[in-house]
């Protein structure tokens, strides 16, 4: 096991070890074989602590390590104490990545490569790990469909519209403090998005205290796992524009 966090190496024989360690034990519980339950135990956990270990370089990974805790997590729901050392390790993972010292903060096109990630799950394969990941990021980010309604929003989205996250899902983006010249600009990002191109747009919103704050947002494609296009990922950034700089 590493003592610090890895930099070399590739995450994938750690991730096939955890799984493959994963089923057997799995296996021993459901044969109710306690002996073997206890030694599959003491040797999971520290190809686990190994694979958080690992400090990831690209996208695809920390969603593979995300991933994988997430998996455990839902299958010892039922034990107290593994949840707790699971939702930790997934703290350690979420504070190096998304936290204030992380040191990768995805955004715009990383956020989509994330989601859209093969063989990993895209977005509503996996509904509990994307909104972990989501939530994470300082910047304000929202899924939008096909048909111009939101999927998801982040708190930080949200917060920005003075609204709740769940009361947003199913509403139409041109309804939710989008300003009226900003609606061209805004549709023509996610028509782009719907056929498979990312970029930068801009637009405006009105948020608390009814001002207005235009924002440069980053636009990609949604994904599903078979690669059709779904929607879009919409990502606008902490740092807002002046109104008066913003392009007609």
């Amino acid at each position: 096991m590493s003592s610090g966090p890895s930099r070399d190496g590739n995450l994938l024989p750690l991730f096939e070890a955890v799984t493959l360690k994963n089923v057997q034990l799995q296996q021993a519980i459901r044969s109710g074989n306690d002996r073997l339950v206890a030694v599959l135990d003491r040797e999971l956990d520290p190809l686990i602590c190994e694979m958080v270990a690992y400090r990831a370089s690209e996208p695809e990974e920390i969603y593979l390590q995300l991933q994988l805790l997430t998996k455990l997590l839902r299958e010892d729901a039922d034990d107290r104490s593994c949840v707790l050392r699971h939702t930790a390790l997934m703290s350690i993972l979420i504070e190096r990545y998304f936290g204030p010292r992380g040191l990768a903060k995805p955004t715009g096109e990383a956020v989509a490569s994330m989601l859209e990630a093969k063989p990993y799950a895209s977005f509503g394969d996996d509904d509990m790990l994307n909104e972990v990941i989501l939530n994470s990021l300082p910047d304000r980010v929202a899924v939008v469909t096909r048909d111009y309604r939101y999927l998801f929003a982040n708190p930080a989205m949200a917060d920005m519209l003075r609204m709740r996250p769940i009361e947003m899902i199913g509403r139409s983006v041109f309804e939710l403090g989008l300003q009226p010249e900003a609606f061209t600009s805004m549709r023509d990002a996610l028509d782009h998005a719907f056929r498979g191109e990312s970029g930068d747009f801009a637009s405006r919103f009105i948020g608390g205290n009814h001002m207005v704050s235009a924002f440069y947002g980053r636009f990609a494609p949604l994904r599903s796992s078979h690669g059709a296009i779904n929607g879009a990922v919409l990502s606008f950034s902490e740092s807002n524009v002046s109104v008066n700089n913003l392009a007609a």
